[in-house]
């Protein structure tokens, strides 16, 4: 019976998926972001794998969806990059010796993102969607900083609940997690929402509201304490501006006088946070494990050139769940954090050392190649568009591709949640939008913030495919 009802309900999730394919849509990548809280509050293993689930849904049923409806399916350049890092994975993972069970898994985590984007691709969006697509996202931001609220004001019972370790504590303040189960999920989607704000701002429209929730994304941000986060966004921030079309005078003499004014009041706790930094990674090598892996992962591409070691054998969560003998090799078994079962929970911190060790310097650059082509047409909308909310969607999935690529540097950003299927569902729309974009006047768009009240959700992206592509195929016809 329990098989019976499983099967009933993924078909009526399938048939909703297909006839709205674009709350569908809104629908899979929430779950991507909420994957590890409902396994930290549920306490199933099995309850972790939702963003998985999403990800195959995603990639099967969109791409069918489109085949079906208009006999061929959207590609970008950069899932040839994706394909070349799948096959140096896969060449290196047999060399090696490695199980199918690991390699398979492996790969398909680092290949999720891009999974996803490929069934966000193949939906049908338009400039009209874009509105619905800020309201969608102003909710979801809503939300979060009213959990985040409920975090400061009972931090304790709040992470009895939400948390995975022990609430942390700086200058005296908890660590804010909000609807997420460590600070860092927090930070990157705060960081997320407020660049999407800002460019919101500069393109479209501003209004009090605007204002209001960039402020409170910022100070809520800043309240995680998570450094790389918190610099990544003020890095991207100031990037996106110089990189957008326009006048740059002002920002520019801005930018010169406030920078040595916020220097000059914020100089203590900046240098303590810097040297803080410098001693955890470079002044005792051997006891951090980002740095330990990343030295390593490059001896290791050395050692197996070109190939690397193989899928599933180092710096990926699969490797430490089904502990590499690589490690064993390396000595991993005596340092703290890195050894088999509980004892590695550092194992899993890192990106870039899994990409190099396993599938080479090749499968890194190709990696990265991927990465970058995947925001090439988000950038040619930020860039060439005349229309605001096609700048915008592209501007806000350049942001935070750099975000993401920042924090990579020292998090397993674009395979965990709940960053990655934003990214990637961002990177997605903008390309569709991209195939399509006849830059419109730009005097036709109605903001979505232009009042002090709460955005209503009337009409969330819902869109029956049927009847649109019915419309598409009289218009076909007629051409």
């Amino acid at each position: 019976m329990a098989t019976v009802a499983a099967i009933a309900v993924g078909a009526l999730c399938c048939v909703g998926l297909w006839l709205w394919p674009k709350m569908g849509a809104a629908a899979l990548l929430s779950a991507t972001v909420i994957a590890q809280t409902l396994q930290t509050m549920t306490g199933s293993s099995l309850v972790g794998y939702v963003d998985e689930l999403a990800v195959l849904v995603a990639a099967v049923v969109f791409p069918v969806w489109r085949l079906l409806i208009h006999g061929a399916l959207r590609f970008m350049a950069a899932y040839w990059c994706f394909a070349g890092y799948a096959a140096l994975g896969i060449i290196s993972a047999l060399m090696n010796s490695v199980p199918l069970s690991v390699w398979a898994v492996s790969g398909f985590l680092f290949l999720k993102g891009p999974l996803l984007m490929l069934g966000v691709l193949q939906i049908d969006w338009q400039r009209a969607d874009l509105p619905k697509i800020a309201r969608f996202g102003t909710i979801g931001v809503l939300i979060i900083l009213v959990s985040a609220l409920l975090n400061a004001v009972a931090p304790e019972a709040w992470n009895s609940i939400v948390g995975r370790q022990e609430v942390s504590y700086r200058l005296g303040i908890p660590s804010l997690t909000g609807i997420f189960d460590h600070p860092l999920g927090l930070a990157s989607v705060m960081g997320m929402a407020f660049l999407a704000i800002l460019s919101y701002r500069r393109i479209v429209e501003r209004s009090v509201l605007s204002l209001v929730l960039l402020l409170t994304t910022g100070v809520v941000g800043i309240l995680t304490f998570r450094r790389k986060s918190i610099a990544s966004v003020a890095i991207v921030a100031v990037g996106s501006r110089l990189v957008l079309p326009g006048k740059r005078t002002r920002f520019m003499i801005l930018l010169v006088m406030l920078v040595p004014l916020a220097l000059l009041l914020g100089w203590a706790p900046l240098t303590e946070v810097v040297v803080n930094t410098y001693n955890e990674y470079f002044s005792n090598i051997g006891a951090t494990a980002r740095t330990t892996m990343t030295i390593d992962s490059a001896i290791l591409a050395v050692a197996a050139f070109p190939l690397g070691v193989g899928l599933g054998r180092f710096g990926s969560a699969v490797a430490s769940s089904n502990y590499s003998p690589v490690y064993e090799e390396l000595g991993y078994t005596r340092i703290y954090g890195m050894g088999p079962g509980e004892r590695g929970g550092f194992l899993a911190d890192t990106f870039w050392p899994s990409i190099l060790a396993e599938t080479g310097f090749f499968g890194l650059l190709l990696y990265f190649a991927g990465l970058i082509l995947a925001v090439y047409p988000g950038w040619k909308l930020m860039r060439q568009s005349s229309q605001p909310y096609m700048q915008w969607i592209g501007t806000v999935s350049v942001a935070w591709m750099g975000q993401m690529l920042i924090e990579s540097a020292v998090a397993p950003v674009f395979t965990g949640p709940p960053m990655f299927g934003l990214v990637f569902g961002a990177a997605g729309i903008a390309a569709a939008l991209h195939a399509v974009d006849t830059t419109p006047v730009r005097g036709s768009e109605k903001p979505w913030m232009n009042t002090l009240g709460p955005p209503g959700a009337g009409s969330l992206l819902i869109e029956p495919a049927f009847r649109h592509a019915r419309g598409l195929h009289r218009a076909d016809k007629n051409r």
